[in-house]
């Protein structure tokens, strides 16, 4: 029988971590409940889920419709989208049967790819790649979450470039079924013999849409700066977390509109504190951002997630994020030095370094 190899090429950077990771988590399972009560696409469909941060990572294997178990998605540091592509094309290099002159190939795969920022990585030779070998044989949906993705980037792999509104009421569990149902129009075309482009179920206005002309491009540009993600570490048991704030901008009230655009002032208010396992460190590049953040422009204190700690953005001066309970002599978990902490005088605050989201 031949396969219709369906990819999931998951971007699981820090500024995915919180609720959009754990919607796409639970949508990749309720796409496949879906699918197997489709008779065709239960003959035909096989799952992939690959998932990158600062690095790539097959999670599942290609695997039947049947036997497939919607894996827990993890959180790395970066958004190699080029190392992504590459890490996707020579999958399907290995599992996606070909035709030959003694046997017919399996059907041309579907890659969803799913993302919410922008390339920390080069992409040009992985596009070159893509596009002079595997464009014209597999059909590529690339979807900008939340309309952060580099858009231009996106259109140099596909026709198929959609913004999915993710605060639209209902948000994932209608965009998880616009994609079951762009699946099983396809799974029902090859079905016939028909294996061309995918036809695309419609997708309803405030939801899902194609790239918008006149887009504008997010300001203090260098990371992806809608959100301030900071990598931490628990005092007590050496654990990571990754604690997540939301861009706020402010503007000073004045009369002249120029001047007002010119001293515009950016805060961050606390999303969550995420535990993570030490696979995030497997997933990420090892590179920083370069970036800080001043306390003073964070609002909001998350307590640790794993000790449950009271101040979870302690940074030390090796530049590593950590909980303490309060002031006084505490180690560090990521230089085991000890130090003398207090808290900051107000109005002056601290540099702590950044994620890239």
């Amino acid at each position: 029988m031949r396969k219709l190899p369906i990819f999931f090429l998951v971007d699981v950077s820090e500024s995915m971590v919180g609720e959009n990771l754990y919607r796409l988590e639970e949508g990749i399972g309720t796409i496949v409940e879906t699918l197997r009560k489709d008779p065709h696409a239960l003959e035909t469909v096989h799952i992939s889920v690959i998932v990158f941060a600062g690095k790539p990572r097959t999670v599942t294997q290609l695997t039947e419709l049947f036997a497939f178990h919607a894996p827990e998605l993890p959180v790395g540091g970066g958004t190699a989208l080029g190392a992504a592509l590459a890490h996707l094309m020579n999958e399907i290099d290995r599992k996606v049967l070909t035709t030959t002159p003694e046997r017919k190939g399996d059907w041309k795969p579907i890659i969803f790819l799913l993302t919410d920022g922008r390339p920390t990585d080069n992409t040009t030779q992985a596009i070159q790649r893509w596009n002079a070998v595997y464009r014209a044989k597999a059909n590529l949906v690339a979807v900008s979450i939340g309309g952060g993705a580099d858009d231009h980037i996106l259109e140099q792999l596909t026709e198929d470039v959609m913004v999915f509104n993710d605060t639209a009421p209902n948000a994932f569990a209608r965009f998880v079924k616009w994609m079951s149902m762009s699946i099983q129009s396809q799974s029902r075309s090859i079905s016939t013999g028909q294996d061309g482009r995918i036809l695309l179920a419609k997708g309803e206005a405030d939801l899902i849409s194609g790239l918008r002309d006149g887009q504008t491009t997010m300001p203090f540009a260098g990371v992806d700066d809608r959100y301030a993600v900071f990598t931490a570490k628990c005092a007590s048991t050496g654990l990571p977390y990754v604690v997540k704030y939301e861009r706020h901008l402010n503007r000073i009230e004045t009369s002249d509109t120029a001047l007002a655009r010119l001293f515009q002032t950016r805060n961050y208010v606390l999303v969550t504190a995420i535990p993570v396992k030490n696979s995030y460190f497997d997933l990420s590049d090892g590179y920083q951002s370069g970036q800080v953040v001043n306390s003073e422009d964070l609002i909001g204190q998350p307590s640790c997630p794993h000790c449950q700690a009271h101040f979870g953005m302690a940074a030390c001066s090796c530049g590593g994020v950590h909980c303490v309970e309060g002031d006084g002599p505490r180690t560090c978990p990521w230089c085991k030095k000890t130090a003398i902490y207090g808290s900051s005088e107000e109005g002056t605050g601290f540099e702590i370094n950044r994620g890239r989201g």
